[in-house]
Protein backbone atom coordinates (compact mmCIF):
# COMPACT_ATOMS: atom_id res chain seq x y z
CA UNK A 1 0.00 0.00 0.00
CA UNK A 2 1.46 3.42 -1.10
CA UNK A 3 1.86 5.87 1.79
CA UNK A 4 -0.35 9.01 1.19
CA UNK A 5 1.12 12.49 0.33
CA UNK A 6 -0.61 15.35 1.93
CA UNK A 7 0.35 18.83 0.83
CA UNK A 8 3.23 20.86 2.71
CA UNK A 9 0.39 23.71 3.96
CA UNK A 10 -1.69 20.69 5.18
CA UNK A 11 0.64 19.84 7.38
CA UNK A 12 1.66 23.14 8.28
CA UNK A 13 -1.66 24.07 9.67
CA UNK A 14 -1.98 20.75 11.42
CA UNK A 15 1.00 22.02 13.33
CA UNK A 16 0.63 25.38 13.89
CA UNK A 17 -3.26 24.09 15.47
CA UNK A 18 -1.25 21.55 17.55
CA UNK A 19 1.10 24.47 18.76
CA UNK A 20 -2.19 26.51 19.65
CA UNK A 21 -2.89 23.55 21.85
CA UNK A 22 -5.03 21.39 20.56
CA UNK A 23 -3.78 17.66 21.19
CA UNK A 24 -2.43 14.97 18.61
CA UNK A 25 -5.47 12.79 19.48
CA UNK A 26 -8.08 15.56 18.75
CA UNK A 27 -6.77 16.54 15.16
CA UNK A 28 -5.58 12.92 14.40
CA UNK A 29 -9.92 12.21 15.07
CA UNK A 30 -10.88 15.35 13.19
CA UNK A 31 -8.71 15.39 10.32
CA UNK A 32 -8.99 11.37 9.66
CA UNK A 33 -5.12 11.10 10.76
CA UNK A 34 -2.96 8.75 12.33
CA UNK A 35 -1.80 10.05 15.84
CA UNK A 36 1.67 9.11 14.31
CA UNK A 37 1.26 11.07 11.23
CA UNK A 38 0.17 14.31 13.40
CA UNK A 39 3.14 13.66 16.17
CA UNK A 40 5.55 12.81 13.49
CA UNK A 41 4.73 16.06 11.82
CA UNK A 42 4.98 18.25 14.97
CA UNK A 43 8.34 16.76 15.45
CA UNK A 44 9.79 17.54 12.22
CA UNK A 45 8.42 21.41 12.58
CA UNK A 46 10.15 21.70 15.89
CA UNK A 47 12.49 24.41 16.71
CA UNK A 48 16.08 22.95 17.17
CA UNK A 49 18.03 26.14 16.42
CA UNK A 50 19.19 28.87 14.31
CA UNK A 51 21.67 29.05 11.80
CA UNK A 52 24.25 32.06 11.72
CA UNK A 53 22.08 34.01 10.16
CA UNK A 54 19.96 33.83 12.71
CA UNK A 55 17.39 31.78 10.94
CA UNK A 56 15.22 29.42 12.78
CA UNK A 57 16.23 25.52 12.15
CA UNK A 58 13.58 22.62 12.20
CA UNK A 59 14.29 19.05 13.04
CA UNK A 60 13.57 18.20 9.84
CA UNK A 61 15.87 21.28 8.17
CA UNK A 62 18.40 20.21 11.13
CA UNK A 63 18.47 16.54 9.61
CA UNK A 64 18.75 17.28 6.13
CA UNK A 65 21.93 19.26 6.69
CA UNK A 66 22.98 16.63 8.75
CA UNK A 67 22.83 14.07 5.45
CA UNK A 68 24.46 17.13 3.31
CA UNK A 69 27.51 17.34 5.76
CA UNK A 70 28.18 13.30 5.33
CA UNK A 71 27.46 13.54 1.94
CA UNK A 72 29.83 16.13 1.12
CA UNK A 73 32.50 14.88 3.47
CA UNK A 74 31.92 11.24 1.51
CA UNK A 75 32.89 13.37 -1.94
CA UNK A 76 35.28 15.39 -0.11
CA UNK A 77 36.82 11.59 0.86
CA UNK A 78 36.77 10.43 -3.13
CA UNK A 79 38.01 13.30 -3.98
CA UNK A 80 41.56 13.16 -2.00
CA UNK A 81 41.78 9.33 -3.00
CA UNK A 82 41.69 10.26 -6.27
CA UNK A 83 43.91 13.48 -5.74
CA UNK A 84 46.12 10.70 -4.62
CA UNK A 85 46.03 8.06 -7.11
CA UNK A 86 46.49 10.75 -9.97
CA UNK A 87 49.56 12.28 -8.37
CA UNK A 88 51.29 8.59 -8.45
CA UNK A 89 50.03 8.43 -12.01
CA UNK A 90 52.18 10.94 -13.12
CA UNK A 91 55.39 9.70 -12.09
Amino acid sequence: MKAKRYATEFKSSIVALYNEGRSANSLANEYHLAVQTVTGWVKKAQIVGTDMNGNQVTRAKFNAMQKEIARLKEENEILKIAAVLLGEHRK
